[in-house]
């Protein structure tokens, strides 16, 4: 029952994270969601769900540092 519920709580996590606008909050969600996924992948033996997920935590973390140290604009350019 429980990894039932970390693996639901990583996929919305993930899925909702496709709505916002603003990169902070999309970065936010993708790596609470990639934790969720790292948890969920190694407790069922998908180990590759668990690397991969780890990988991505990384990613999101070098972006989120980027993006509080003012190098990249917090909101998604619209194309013109």
């Amino acid at each position: 029952m429980i990894v039932e519920l970390i693996g639901f709580i990583a996929t919305f996590l993930v899925f909702i994270s496709f709505i916002p606008k603003d990169i902070k909050l999309i970065r936010w969600l993708n790596l609470i969601g990639s934790i969720f996924f790292v948890i969920y992948g190694f407790w069922i033996s998908a180990f590759w769900t668990g690397i991969l997920n780890f990988c991505l935590i990384f990613v999101q973390i070098w972006h989120l540092f980027k993006i509080y140290r003012g190098k990249k604009d917090t909101k998604i350019q619209k194309s013109q």
